[in-house]
């Protein structure tokens, strides 16, 4: 008895192995980890990191200096939403088409991914824009009072390159020292150099703007980041 149950568990080890060392996207995940952790050691060290995407946000939310504009982009069930919009005494603009990605994204994630049929329940301070960003956010801004109002708080859960650099660059003008940007995708994934992150990266770049981390999600994708 003893020795038929120890070679079924064997064999299940067996199997369980085998599937292990064959998934591909068990080894990409693996790479692109490996990757982050480069990129971490070189560039945030000291940074101190969190281990849940809520606490990435208590983070964030506590550097907060400006009175400005609190917006989010990508709100699917606006689970995050509610949680921001909870942080303090301020109101959030939260801009999703509710159609799901405009385009593919990367395994498992192709064009539609988080359509939703109805909007989600949020709270009173919280105003939805609904549609794409290109559409939404031109027609939000030309509709705010002058001066410019800076950029507090930016939520940015686009997953793609495109709609995050979209974000950016109508953002541009708003996005000054003391913005906190919170990213929900910005590395940790397998082709992440090629989407929020590099969105961002670029961003900086052609400005010639700085900025400083304030905490990442070691066993996730979220990361903070305030300009200096």
């Amino acid at each position: 008895m003893i020795n038929r149950l120890r070679n079924r568990l064997r064999a299940r080890i067996l199997r369980l192995y085998r599937s292990a060392v064959s998934d591909i996207s068990l080894a990409l995940q693996q790479e692109a980890t490996q990757a982050t952790a480069a990129y971490v050691r070189r560039h945030m060290p000291l940074v101190q990191s969190v281990s849940r995407w809520h606490e990435v946000h208590d983070v964030a939310v506590e550097a907060v200096t400006l009175d400005g504009l609190v917006l989010e982009f990508g709100v699917f069930e606006a689970r995050t939403t509610r949680y921001i919009a909870g942080k303090r005494n301020w109101h959030l603009h939260g801009f999703d088409s509710f159609e799901g990605l405009p385009e593919p994204w990367r395994d498992g994630f192709p064009a539609a991914k988080f359509s939703r049929a109805t909007l989600p329940d949020v709270p009173a301070n919280v105003t939805l824009h609904k549609g794409l960003f290109a559409d939404t956010l031109p027609s939000f801004l030309a509709a705010l009072p002058s001066p410019p109002e800076p950029v507090a708080y930016l939520h940015v859960d686009s997953d793609l390159y495109s709609s995050a650099k979209t974000i950016f660059d109508a953002l541009a003008p708003r996005i000054v020292p003391g913005t906190v940007i919170v990213f929900d995708e910005y590395f940790n994934y397998s082709g992440w150099e090629e989407g929020e992150y590099k969105a961002f990266q670029e961003y900086v770049a052609d400005r010639g703007l700085t900025y400083e981390y304030l905490t990442y999600n070691h066993e996730h994708q979220q990361v903070a980041v305030r300009m200096t």
